[in-house]
């Protein structure tokens, strides 16, 4: 989940139109996307069990690709989430969508682990559930945390946020 921090938040815009209507000038908002600090949070979760959430360890300009992924979470927390849910799981699957940060050094890991995966659209939440409390997540941060301009602040409102779902919920 990227949770930016410095910028104004709104909620999210729906626009219905017509099919002849997708470049008409009234259709069309030419501002700037707005910027600011940007943080990547990453979490998981099993069948009535909560995993860990954490903050990728991001140098100044750095962005999370294949290697990062690998590196801080595939190699890390997941690893170790997905080895204690044979306790729980007969096979327990990782669902990831098909970002790809997912992809490249990251599928000959997996294969070495054994991990078993399904592969679905990125930004689905039909059919990954992690997606719909990302939206409840930055619903709230947008909604009561806006006026937040400290990076440690928001990230420890994330992690508190993550800490409020609870095992069974």
């Amino acid at each position: 989940m990227s949770v930016k921090i410095g910028m104004e938040r709104t909620t999210q815009d729906w626009i219905w139109r017509k099919a002849d209507e997708e470049f008409h000038p009234d259709c069309i908002n030419y501002m700037k996307r707005a910027t600011g600090t940007e943080m990547m949070f990453w979490g998981s979760f099993r069948w009535g069990k909560m995993g860990p959430g954490v903050f990728f360890d991001l140098e100044d300009e750095m962005t999370v690709n294949s290697t990062v992924y690998r590196d801080q979470i595939l190699t890390g927390p997941l690893k170790e989430f997905w080895e204690e849910s044979f306790g729980d799981v007969e096979e327990p699957i990782v669902m990831e969508d098909n970002a790809p940060v997912h992809k490249k050094v990251c599928i000959p890991v997996r294969k070495e682990l054994g991990m078993r995966c399904h592969q679905h659209p990125p930004n689905s939440p039909d059919l990954n559930p992690i997606e719909n409390i990302w939206a409840h997540m930055k619903s709230r941060i947008a909604k009561e945390y806006g006026h937040i301009t400290s990076v440690n602040a928001m990230k420890q409102v994330v992690v508190s946020m993550w800490m409020e779902f609870e095992d069974g919920t």
